[in-house]
């Protein structure tokens, strides 16, 4: 069976070559002790044999989707020729996120390494986002440690009678996906007067700068402590935080409802698809400026998630649009508002995630980057906050990326209002420099 590129996929490609945006997904180690040359070149060549070993191929009937081949190469490790200052991690790491990756010609991803100043190192692994989600990043580096070459995809060359039939098949499902479109319930499960992000003209500075990124390693202990105490989880906690920022930066207002955008995994057992996330949105609504009902937060999550596969308008238009024309998508995009806030929790990362070459690793940090972004652009999208949350051991690894240059002019900023939210909750928490 030809392995065929999903929606998703399809989205993320476009945004890469019809918009000039591409995404890509980055995590970061720190270890505490440096790692052999030998083992790093181990765990890239298991990489490129597994699941990121993948690239996408073109079909040349309309309508078709495109497909997916195995890589011929794998990309070396990326050694940095010299050691780097703690408080140059962050920098290093955008340096690397920002390295052009192609899930085309390839390589659609890199692993990088670099010694600290302090004796010991940090690891990057940057992921095209056309090739995977997040559960591809952790499942990809799980496979590689426990040497299982699985995801990808098999050598099979379409023949065009494979094409045809998928473009028929394509015009089919969206057929029914705008009858189904048509008849499902409109509206808004939110409720009155919320808070969401919405689209202006474009303002200001359009050369591409890096938006304002901060990340902090807290206390796990005290953070369950503090979600327990308030009658909610270590997730629900989550949103209060990243709403508690919007609303300290004046992004939002105390006396109404904030719309915050919840990521959930559409992923089953032995699924090789490189994108398999989906969403679902609820209300949160501050109190004199604090968010403190975490009950509330934790039933409201709850409910949403078990509609996270309904069919609604949107994912049901989902065939026609992946076949719409690229100058029409890119009409589309203009209008289309980045989330108010969203807030990503990728849990307890597995073991095997969290030592890639034997060694554990003292923190990990996760997020997504969007290269390509300009101030006068993220003003134009309407954004706030989006924020990522992992588990490491005893400790909590959260990275808020801002894109309102308005409310968070720059990183001090940022920073400064992260660190007062998680100091309102007790929560002890040390800054990545």
């Amino acid at each position: 069976m030809v392995n065929r590129l999903t929606f998703d996929d399809d989205l993320f490609l476009r945004s890469e070559r019809v918009l000039g945006i591409p995404v890509t997904n980055q995590s970061v180690w720190r270890f505490d002790r440096e790692i052999p040359a030998a083992e790093l070149d181990e765990l890239a060549h298991r990489l490129g044999t597994g699941r990121l070993g993948r690239l996408v191929a073109r079909s040349a009937v309309p309508g078709a989707r495109a497909r997916w081949v195995p890589s011929a190469t794998i990309p070396p490790v990326a050694v940095h020729p010299f050691a780097i200052s703690p408080d140059e991690v962050l920098s290093w790491a955008d340096d690397e996120a920002a390295q052009p990756l192609d899930p085309v010609r390839g390589p659609g991803w890199r692993l990088a390494y670099a010694p600290t100043g302090a004796g010991g190192s940090v690891l990057s692994l940057v992921i095209s986002h056309v090739v995977g989600d997040g559960g591809v990043h952790v499942s990809s580096v799980v496979e590689a440690v426990r040497g299982i070459s699985a995801g990808r995809p098999p050598w099979a060359p379409a023949r065009s009678w494979d094409d045809v039939r998928d473009a028929g098949g394509q015009l089919l499902r969206a057929a029914r996906g705008v009858l189904g479109a048509l008849r499902a319930p409109k509206g808004s499960a939110l409720p009155p007067g919320t808070q969401v992000s919405k689209t202006r003209p474009p303002e200001g500075v359009d050369a591409p700068q890096r938006p304002p990124f901060a990340v902090f390693d807290c206390d796990a202990d005290s953070w369950d402590a503090a979600a327990t105490s308030r009658g909610g989880s270590a997730n629900s906690l989550f949103i209060a935080v990243l709403t508690e920022i919007l609303l300290a930066s004046g992004r939002v207002v105390a006396d109404a409802p904030v719309k915050v955008s919840l990521p959930v995994s559409d992923r089953g057992e032995d699924d090789d698809r490189s994108n398999a996330t989906t969403g679902v949105s609820i209300a949160v609504t501050p109190d004199g400026g604090r968010v403190t009902d975490l009950a509330a937060i934790r039933a409201a999550s709850k409910r949403a998630f078990t509609t996270a596969t309904d069919p609604t308008p949107a994912r049901l238009l989902e065939p026609l649009v992946q076949l719409l024309p690229d100058a029409l998508v890119a009409a589309t995009a203009e209008n289309s508002p980045v989330p108010l806030c969203l807030c990503s929790n990728l849990g307890e990362l597995p073991q095997e995630f969290a030592a890639p070459t034997g060694v554990p690793a003292t923190s990990i940090m996760m997020r997504s980057v969007t290269g390509g972004t300009s101030p006068a652009l993220l003003r134009a999208r309407g954004g706030g906050v989006t924020a990522w949350l992992t588990r490491t051991g005893r400790t909590l690894t959260l990275a808020v990326l801002a894109l309102d240059p308005d409310h968070f002019p720059d990183t001090d900023a940022l920073r400064a209002h992260t660190a007062n939210t998680l100091a309102g909750w007790s929560v002890p928490a040390e800054a990545w420099s």
